[in-house]
């Protein structure tokens, strides 16, 4: 009898243990919105509650738990757990919402990784599941992304759609938060467009739903970015005002990124305005924190300024080293943006091809349904449904060719001019390198780039300044493209590698280049333009195409020094073998 009664008191022990845990795990969730934001250390110390009560979870529990758990490993950086639980999440059985968060996270990773294409696919089952979406905070959330994402391949137009989808997805969750960084998208969109006077609006608009809350550094956020759009106007006193009040913020909250970002912007105001120590100062300041975010635009901004300023204290070869600082952060800049825009351009092709092979199907059920009235009808319908598929994958076929080979070019091309862009100009020029070195055959560099090409972006626009590089690039293309390579390998910096060539050959071609140079006319206004040339050859002394390159730019550099529309060579003495 005893034995029975114990064997009862340990099932009701059990029932009232498994009881009170389920109530533990429901308060716990219900505690915590899976779909908004949560501050770190808060979500950390959920996540540590969590674990322990996992094994009495639901299947619908557990889906929220990996959801939790999903985005504390993302904010870790523990990338690849955070994406192991994006495999149990992205199943038909998990709700529509949960995935959604969930591919918003793993679309963040992706963007974070470089893995473009995997960030665009994702984003893409975003926007499939959307509709069905009605909480106003994930529609937030998945349209913020999309405009960052977006607005990181240069796609301005969709940037600015998901972004005023954000803004309208915040007022709709009712939260001063959400509503406040709206905003910042916004502006961010209407600046790259150089949309300045809306751009100023919405970060005006920003800083009052900010300040309302308090939100410091969202305030601080909202005055840096229209300081921004007001420098951009050349309303330099303006924004250093704002600049000034957007620093004293980031200050009090400690937002190391955004303190380098408002400094950095007052040096450039300063100089602007030709007060070159006080941008000196404050780029001093912003320098080494930007250099720590490893945030590429600021990087390329900063290291320019400072290219400037040592330009402008006479010391030309710190200048040079800056500068050259600059445009390799800009090539890696670019080469992410290519990257970036090729990844969505291959997923908006895939999905339009999805898109027409339903429509396909749907168009043979319909032949199908009028096979069965009669089979003399039935036979015919099969050939033609038959060779309408024949024609369509013969359509298809010709039109994935005709996109390779349009992925292809825009890899090596500079869609500006036309010339080889930086990575591939130099791809072929290695190869015709190293066939002159080993056959000891001359190899000749040209680095032109045209004279203050700043000047004519600020004075006649940068309209102007395109036409001004499409010319150079036509000149240059015909004059040297059909003994060599040409690229245009900087802003407005052009190589060109002459294999089988010496300096005197080369020395002529780049003189009948001078000659050819006419002015550009825009809108009536004669734009004069001139270049500067460094030549380098090399006759088997040289072992890499970096150092011949980096002589060639020596001698660029010695042109423009000495006055700038001319052509010098440079003559190392240090190197046998090479004149």
């Amino acid at each position: 009898m005893n034995k029975y009664l114990a064997t009862l008191l340990a099932i009701v022990i059990f029932l009232t243990g498994s009881q009170a845990l389920a109530q533990s795990l429901d308060e716990l969730l219900a505690s915590a919105d899976p779909f908004g934001s949560l501050p770190t250390l808060k979500l950390k110390k959920l996540v540590e509650d969590l674990e322990p009560l996992e094994s009495g979870a639901s299947v619908k529990q557990q889906q929220v738990i990996d959801l939790f758990k999903m985005r504390h490993l993302a904010i870790q950086g523990e990338y690849e757990a955070a994406l192991a639980l994006l495999q149990k999440l992205d199943t038909a059985s998990a709700p529509p919402d949960i995935r959604v968060r969930a591919y918003t996270i793993a679309s963040s990773i992706y963007h974070i990784t470089g893995d473009y294409l995997l960030a665009f696919q994702t984003l893409n089952k975003i926007q499939q599941l959307l509709p069905w979406i009605k909480n106003d905070t994930l529609r937030y959330i998945a349209s913020s992304m999309a405009a960052e994402l977006y607005m990181d391949t240069g796609d301005l137009d969709k940037a600015l759609k998901y972004a005023l989808l954000e803004k309208t997805a915040a007022l709709g969750t009712g939260k001063p938060i959400n509503i406040c960084s709206s905003y910042d998208g916004v502006g961010g969109v209407y600046y790259k467009r150089n949309e300045l006077v809306q751009s100023a609006r919405e970060y005006t608009e920003m800083i009052v739903a900010c300040k309302s809350i308090p939100a410091p550094l969202f305030t601080a956020a909202g005055y840096n970015g229209r300081g921004m759009a007001l420098e951009k106007q050349g309303r330099f006193e303006e924004a250093i005002k704002n600049f000034k009040t957007a620093q004293k913020l980031y200050l009090e909250t400690g937002y190391q990124y955004g303190l380098g970002s408002s400094l950095l912007n007052q040096a450039s105001s300063y100089f602007a305005l030709g007060k070159t120590k006080e941008a000196e100062a404050y780029l001093k300041q912003a320098l080494p924190l930007i250099e720590s975010s490893g945030l590429q635009d600021m990087l390329k901004e900063a290291y320019g300024l400072k290219s400037k300023l040592t330009e402008a204290q006479q010391d030309y070869k710190a200048a040079l080293t800056w500068y050259k600082r600059k445009a390799s952060v800009e090539k890696q800049i670019i080469d992410n943006r290519k990257a970036l825009r090729i990844a969505q351009l291959q997923v908006e092709f895939e999905v339009g091809n999805k898109e027409q092979h339903i429509e396909q199907l749907k168009q043979q059920n319909q032949l199908l349904a009028l096979q069965k009235q009669t089979s003399h009808q039935r036979y015919l319908i099969t050939i033609l449904g038959l060779l309408i598929l024949a024609l369509i994958a013969v359509l298809f076929w010709i039109k994935a060719q005709r996109e390779r080979s349009h992925f292809k070019h825009m890899s090596q091309v500079d869609p500006l001019t036309g010339l080889y862009n930086h990575a591939y100009c130099y791809a072929l020029a290695e190869k015709g390198f190293h066939e002159c070195l080993a056959r000891k055959r001359p190899f000749t560099v040209v680095v032109a780039d045209i004279d203050w090409f700043k000047y004519v972006n600020d004075t006649y626009g940068h309209a102007a300044g395109d036409k001004v590089l499409k010319h150079i690039a036509a000149v240059l293309k015909n004059c040297l493209g059909k003994n060599g390579v040409v690229g245009r390998t900087g802003g407005e910096e052009f190589t060109c590698f002459l294999p089988e060539m010496d300096l005197g050959q080369a020395r002529l071609l780049v003189e009948n280049c001078r000659r050819q140079i006419q002015p550009v006319v825009d809108y009536g206004k004669s734009i004069e333009v001139t270049l500067s040339y460094g030549l380098a050859q090399s006759l088997g002394g040289y072992q890499t195409l970096d150092t011949l390159v980096r002589d060639a730019d020596e001698a660029l550099y010695k042109a423009k020094r000495n006055g700038r529309n001319q052509v010098l060579t440079y003559t190392p003495v240090d190197r046998s073998g090479a004149s």
